[in-house]
């Protein structure tokens, strides 16, 4: 619940701030708040029936291992290949 009020007060903060840089920040305070919270969401859910990359049925196993999971294992490999080269 204090995220919803942290993200309410931010609001508040970058509509009526007065000032362009203040406004800014708050916006910016504002827009990292909505990304957790939506990461937050996606990680309480229940994932997907189905490979988001390659379309397959994600076995039982799988599920049960980890249950917001969206990769069957070898896309969820070549995923995490592809996010480290692009981070460096």
């Amino acid at each position: 619940m204090s995220d919803l009020n942290e993200m309410a007060e931010a609001f508040e903060q970058a509509r009526t701030a007065p000032d362009p840089a203040d406004k800014a920040s708050a916006q910016q305070m504002l827009s990292e708040m909505h990304g957790v919270a939506a990461v937050r969401e996606r990680l309480k859910g229940d994932g997907r029936p189905d490979c988001l990359d390659c379309g397959e049925h994600l076995s039982d196993e799988r599920r049960e291992a980890m249950k917001n999971a969206v990769r069957c294992v070898p896309c969820e490999e070549i995923h995490a290949q592809m996010e480290a080269r692009r981070r460096g």
